[in-house]
């Protein structure tokens, strides 16, 4: 049972990281950059920070730092289902030599 559930869940994440993936790629780096800019700008515009000052820049930096650590989290996610998968084809490998 516990089997079937991480591989229901290795088959999420690997979906959710490939639509992930696929949306990404419809953008070019230059224009995710301008999106990511204009996203960071309105979220600090929103927190009350006006452009130019110390705590715009402040939360400029704030939100840069967000977004790394989504990408390592993401990074670091899809690392670790790869090996979940690779330990689950190992298992089954096992059992199918047991079996014979």
């Amino acid at each position: 049972m516990a089997n079937l559930e991480m591989k229901t869940l290795s088959r999420t994440a690997l979906g959710l990281l490939a639509l992930t993936l696929t949306l990404t790629g419809c953008m070019s780096p230059e224009e995710q950059r301008r999106a990511n800019l204009y996203q960071d700008g309105n979220t600090c515009a929103n927190f009350g920070s006006h452009y130019g000052s110390q705590s715009y820049t402040q939360c400029m930096l704030q939100q840069q730092q967000r977004r790394d650590q989504e990408q390592l989290l993401a990074v670091e996610t899809m690392r670790a289902t790869s090996e979940t998968s690779l330990n689950n084809l190992e298992v089954m490998r096992r059992l199918r030599e047991g079996k014979r």
